[in-house]
């Protein structure tokens, strides 16, 4: 004979069970057992201030939980740590990430990141509703993550190149040397990207939002060896539409006599719209601004 018992005090050794005959079920079914793994947001000390905890799910990641320290938030780390969770995913050949959230918690900062709504049950609990979330994640031979304090020095060996150095110099490189400072201590909006080409370190990216629907872009091919491979309109695209789905437009100012940058801005899908003389560097710049949901239609040819 059996029982049907409602234990309000279970015992860890009896939630084992259950666990493990479910786990073994799934394996029967599915084979072994997808695994588990997760990313820590860790001080200087060791001591945890948010984390990640995902699982490979077939073809999927699926987000488990993130949290972050409510006196760190608001300055970039989920981002980061999001940004890695889905590049482990693509290295293990998953095509989804997956997460559920509630309408009070992180909804806006998952659309923001390429997350589109899949589901929501209303009324789930406390009159709160539960939010269900995918984004379509894109193997690719780029990758782009915001750099990390420990590349400083790569990035001021790149920025003391001739060809870089022509374009970003005196006031610019000095606000710019101080902005990625303030952004290594959690201290800025703006974003500073590397970026990668099969796993090797090739551009510098700057980001930052302008107003509530845009967002300004600046970027440099800094590995010399990347230089004239017709790299610059791929990586930008790809940038920005695995980066910035969600925003309206994008904004970039080259100077007004750097026609190899402005000819692959307007490849990638810019338009000049004006011009301005900049105040970091008193000569002629034009502003151009690309609109994105130009570039995510792929029935439109960009650049043509």
């Amino acid at each position: 004979m059996y029982k049907v018992i409602i234990d309000h005090n279970p015992s860890q050794s009896d939630n084992e069970v259950v666990k493990e005959g479910l786990i073994k079920s799934y394996e029967a079914q599915f084979g072994e057992r997808d695994k588990e793994f997760s990313i820590f947001l860790k001080s200087d000390s060791g001591k945890v201030f948010g984390g990640i905890q995902a699982m490979f799910d077939s073809e999927a990641i699926y987000i488990e939980a993130l949290w972050i320290e409510e006196s760190l938030r608001k300055q970039g780390y989920g981002k980061k740590m999001l940004a890695a969770a889905e590049r482990e995913a693509i290295e293990n050949g998953c095509r989804f990430s997956l997460v559920d959230t509630w309408d009070f918690q992180a909804e806006e900062f998952y659309l923001k990141n390429g997350y589109e709504k899949t589901g929501e049950l209303k009324n789930y609990w406390h009159s709160h509703s539960k939010l269900f979330l995918r984004k379509k994640l894109h193997p690719s031979e780029f990758n782009f993550s915001p750099a990390v304090s420990s590349q400083i020095s790569l990035i001021h060996r790149w920025l003391q190149q001739d060809h870089i150095k022509e374009w970003i110099h005196g006031t610019g490189l000095q606000n710019t040397l101080k902005g990625l400072e303030k952004f290594f201590h959690g201290e800025s909006s703006t974003t500073y990207w590397i970026g990668y080409h099969k796993g090797t370190p090739f551009a510098f990216l700057i980001t930052s939002p302008e107003g509530p629907d845009a967002t300004t872009l600046d970027l440099f091919i800094c590995d010399l060896n990347y230089l004239g491979k017709r790299l610059a309109v791929p990586m930008i695209r790809e940038f920005l539409t695995s980066q910035f789905p969600n925003v309206k437009k994008v904004l970039i100012d080259p100077e007004a006599t750097n026609a190899r940058a402005i000819h692959v801005y307007q490849k990638a899908g810019f338009k000049i719209i004006g011009e301005f003389i900049a105040s970091w560097h008193p000569v002629l710049h034009y502003q151009m601004e690309l609109y994105m949901k130009d570039l995510l239609n792929p029935k439109k040819e960009i650049g043509a």
